[in-house]
């Protein structure tokens, strides 16, 4: 992967490049050495903090192109990773767009010819939450590291805990999700985007459909595993903190793309 990125340099422009992980980890990078290592990872988090919330605006993008007075930033997401190249403005985008494309079909043929046991490239493999005794993992990418939802065979079993601190409008049902939560129930319903959840308390049988939201920033996984209704959907489903529920997705456009 260090040799697909620095081979990015090569395009008149180019400043540096880095491939991260969905945790904001960093699997390869070309900046030259006045970029320190703790800056370059910064910006990966960075990205992996605030990437779901310009998900959620727009829709689902294919491509980000960011403008500063001295640089431009192309981000490109790919599946469970993401590509960054820094250029001087005048950068022929034309030729870095064939160089791109060129450098993610060699990065999709690495991740396809690594074993199914190997991960990618300093990539830290997450733990699974303590599984309940009728719930399986549902098995996720072999490259990807992010948290394996537990399921049925209706849907990914998620644990209600109260979000601290949440902001909530009276009255409105709403249930929110961490990011590796989020793309653990895309993994399962093997869709790319969801606005709305189904969700079902086990205890009682109580079904609700309601708009989910994404939390982007809990880098350390508090909330992997766990949903947060808001009190009124909490009060609707007549649940409480550390009760299962059953969520499965209401087919439609959302903030994954």
């Amino acid at each position: 992967m260090q040799a697909i990125m620095l081979g990015l340099t090569t395009v008149p422009g180019v400043m540096g490049g880095l491939l991260s992980d969905e945790q904001g980890s960093i699997l390869a990078h070309s900046f030259p050495p006045y970029f320190d290592a703790a800056t370059i990872k910064g910006a990966a988090e960075l990205l992996q903090d605030n990437t779901v919330g310009l998900q959620d605006v727009t829709g689902g993008v294919k491509l980000f192109d960011i403008r500063f007075e001295l640089g431009r930033l192309i981000i490109k997401p790919l599946p469970q990773m993401f590509l960054v190249v820094l250029c001087q403005p005048a950068v022929n985008l034309q030729l870095l767009f064939i160089s791109l494309n060129v450098a993610i079909k060699k990065i999709e043929k690495l991740l396809k010819d690594l074993p199914a046991t190997q991960a990618p490239p300093q990539a830290t493999a997450a733990l699974p939450p303590s599984a309940p005794v009728a719930a399986t993992p549902h098995p996720a990418p072999p490259s990807s590291n992010r948290y394996r939802a537990l399921s049925n065979e209706k849907g990914v079993l998620l644990t209600c805990e109260t979000m601290k601190n949440a902001e909530s409008f009276f009255g409105v049902e709403s249930a929110t999700v961490n990011k590796a939560t989020a793309l653990a129930i895309s993994d399962f319903f093997e869709t790319e985007s969801f606005k709305k959840l189904t969700i079902t308390n086990l205890s009682n049988g109580i079904k609700k459909s309601v708009s989910a939201s994404v939390l982007p920033h809990d880098r350390e996984g508090v909330y992997d595993g766990k949903i947060s209704p808001s009190p009124s959907l909490l009060q609707s489903l007549k649940a409480k903190d550390g009760d299962q529920v059953v969520v499965e997705v209401v087919t439609g456009r959302g903030f994954f793309s």
